[in-house]
């Protein structure tokens, strides 16, 4: 994959942090791969940026940017979040793409 300009990574980090502190306010138990907070566990090899859970249900969350959306790197991560979602009933998987500029 090729590497994010801060410009680009810098949008994908704002957009992680505002996905997590959304779930934060609902009551999930929040781990995301941005500073401030405790790093998710891998889930299929690739560590997603937000996993949020609160009682049984359990929610992935993966932010791309254009410059890496549709990279093998993207297309692998969206199938190993996509089958832990699919082992579990109380496990969702989304995925948000955030427009860049180049």
């Amino acid at each position: 994959m090729a590497k994010r300009s801060k410009t680009s990574q810098s949008k994908h980090d704002t957009e992680v942090r505002r996905i997590a502190d959304d779930l934060k306010k609902k009551g999930y138990e929040v781990k995301a791969d941005v500073k401030g907070f405790a790093q998710p566990k891998t889930v299929g090899g690739y560590r997603p940026d937000v996993v949020a859970t609160r009682g049984k249900q359990r929610k992935i969350f993966e932010v791309e940017t254009t410059e890496s959306v549709s990279s093998a790197r993207d297309r692998a991560q969206q199938s190993a979040f996509r089958s832990a979602a699919n082992r579990s009933k109380n496990t969702t998987f989304s995925r948000k793409v955030v427009k860049t500029k180049k």
